[in-house]
């Protein structure tokens, strides 16, 4: 018998499990589609893990902008993480006069 969270997924059988502990979901200024964070954990693990529905490329990047970090100890910590790895690039590009578009959004397959 589970008496926890870990206890419940921890098997031979499973794989690859993840604890989802919340998902946010924003549009980034202006733009149309809703981008999704979720954060996460492995069983056993404390780390808080994210993954995101959309990455950014702005015209100020030579490539998709990947968040430096993938991970935090905090639950609060680990979604800033995310959320700066698309406004940060996203102010940037806008501040130095581009218009704002959908294609600097491009979506994580493996969401």
């Amino acid at each position: 018998m589970a008496w926890t969270i870990d206890d419940a997924v921890v098997s031979k059988t499973l794989k690859d499990a993840k604890i989802h502990i919340l998902e946010v979901s924003f549009r980034l200024g202006h733009l149309a589609p809703k981008i999704r964070i979720r954060l996460f954990r492995y069983p056993g693990d404390k780390e808080i893990y994210f993954e995101q529905s959309h990455f950014m490329k702005s015209p100020e990047q030579p490539d998709v902008h990947l968040p430096e970090m993938k991970s935090d100890s905090n639950e609060a910590y680990a979604l800033t993480h995310a959320v700066e790895g698309l406004t940060h690039p996203y102010e940037q590009a806008v501040k130095q006069g581009h218009e704002a578009s959908e294609a600097w959004l491009i979506a994580n397959e493996d969401f």
